[in-house]
Parts: C-alpha cells; sequence; structure tokens
C-alpha cells in the first residue's frame, strides 16, 4: 500500500470517527451523562487518528506529492483548501474545543460535539478536494 493510498484510507475513517464523536457527544449531553471515560478515550483516538494523518500528509507534500492534479498548477486553489481543511482549520477547532473545555462553561460533551461536527465537516471537505471532488 502507497502512502498517498494509506492517506486516503485513513480519510475515511477520519470522517467517520468525527461523525461518530459528534453524535454521540450530543448523545450523552442530552442524557446527562457526567462520567464517560469511553467517550472520551474515544475522541482521543480520533485526535490520534487526525495526528496521524497530518502528518503523512506533511510527508506527501515533502516528497513532492500533491494532493490535486500532481502539481501546484491549474489546481492551487483545490490544494491550499486541502490543507487549510485537512490541517490547519481542524487544528484549530481542536485547540478552542480543548480550551472552552478545560473553562468548565459548558458541558465538556456539548464542547466536543460541536467541534466533532464541524471536524466532521472539515475533513469530509478536505477528503472530497484531495479526491478532486473539490
Amino acid at each position: 500500500m502507497t502512502l498517498a493510498l494509506l492517506h486516503n484510507w485513513v480519510g475515511y475513517a477520519i470522517v467517520g470517527s468525527w461523525a461518530i464523536v459528534a453524535g454521540w457527544g450530543f448523545a450523552l449531553r442530552l442524557l446527562r451523562y457526567e462520567e464517560t471515560p469511553t467517550f472520551w478515550r474515544f475522541v482521543a483516538l480520533a485526535q490520534i487518528l487526525l495526528l496521524g494523518q497530518l502528518l503523512v500528509g506533511l510527508v506527501l507534500l515533502l516528497i513532492g506529492r500533491i494532493p490535486v492534479g500532481g502539481s501546484w498548477g491549474a489546481a492551487w486553489f483545490d490544494n491550499v483548501f486541502h490543507i487549510l481543511y485537512g490541517l490547519v482549520f481542524p487544528i484549530v477547532t481542536l485547540v478552542f474545543a480543548h480550551r472552552w473545555s478545560l473553562e468548565g462553561r459548558r458541558s465538556p460533551h456539548t464542547i466536543f460535539a460541536v467541534a466533532g461536527l464541524v471536524l466532521f465537516g472539515l475533513t469530509a471537505r478536505a477528503w472530497m478536494t484531495g479526491a478532486g471532488m473539490g
């Protein structure tokens, strides 16, 4: 399996994992659960998958593999958006989610449910632009 193919397949898992985090987090909030170690382990797993995907993506860029079209030429716009949706915006989202969760003003389940929903959309869009559907 090539590194690019691995990057593509892990993308599926990441999009799905954030959808699960969003749904699960909203359900936990609605049911008013307090102690949810399994949920937080799954959030950690989704973050580890995302981090691994980011590292593989950076390696692909460093070795000259461009996401869309094989060059920065005509598809530069899609390539920039692939990097923004798949790298920059997810990091920003997670930084804010962790910060707001630690402040304690809102339910951490709600914060990570919303973050999961945002990350689902961002990673789905990153996958779409990387696959040339953007």
